[in-house]
């Protein structure tokens, strides 16, 4: 289902007060043209009637896919404690528990950054798994010495997985890399045998559990 909320947000260039509609729930069966408004980043920002400035506006969002079978909760600005992180997952599975049947089961994700929600949606809608391509990234890296700074999935081309790599909290890709999918094919063997529970739970899959997969 989707859902809206109209809040009233001081804008932070001029503190002009702004009238703004804010999205809380995206299904995007219901509503594909959300999903490019994601992309381009055009949903929950406030446009200032006085100064015209743009400003994201950061709330936690759901994305559902019922057609791909995949769930993401986007908790911008999470506090990283280990003990309100368990709450919160617990808390999703008991909210979504009638609505998301088995066939979300592993798909089911929490991301706490913009960037890492439309990543997310790139990789499930290329049907890979991000367990997979996190392991990916690790060893591409490694071999690339490329340790300072993000790798972001982006497509595939040519049978291979392609990314971009960000210098540290640079916005724009420095430059890209590519692995062949029979790396990937090679990961996820690694990645079942280590972590082959069927669940519902609800996950957080960065690069910490793909260091956790691969290097221990």
């Amino acid at each position: 289902m989707l859902q809206q909320i109209i809040k009233k947000i001081n804008c932070p260039n001029c503190n002009e007060k702004n009238e703004v509609i804010l999205w809380e729930k995206i299904n995007v069966d219901m509503n594909p043209d959300l999903k490019e408004d994601l992309f381009t980043e055009k949903i929950n920002n406030l446009t200032c009637t006085k100064c015209g400035s743009i400003s994201r506006i950061n709330i936690p969002l759901y994305y559902n896919d019922n057609k791909r079978k995949f769930f993401i909760y986007l908790v911008p600005d999470f506090p990283i404690d280990k003990k309100e992180e368990e709450k919160l997952m617990d808390s999703l599975r008991s909210k979504t528990l009638n609505i998301l049947d088995e066939g979300y089961n592993n798909k089911k994700r929490v991301v706490f950054d913009y960037y890492n929600l439309l990543e997310k949606i790139l990789i499930f809608d290329e049907q890979l798994d991000d367990r997979v391509v996190e392991g990916c990234k690790i060893l591409a890296r490694t071999q690339l010495k490329l340790m300072e700074g993000k790798a972001a999935f982006e497509k595939i081309e040519n049978d291979e997985l392609v990314f971009n790599f960000f210098e540290k909290e640079e916005r724009k890709a420095s430059k890209s890399f590519s692995i062949p999918k029979a790396m990937y094919y090679e990961i996820e063997e690694i990645i079942n045998t280590k972590d082959a529970v069927n669940s519902d739970e609800f996950r957080k899959i960065d690069v910490q559990y793909a260091v956790k997969m691969l290097m221990n």
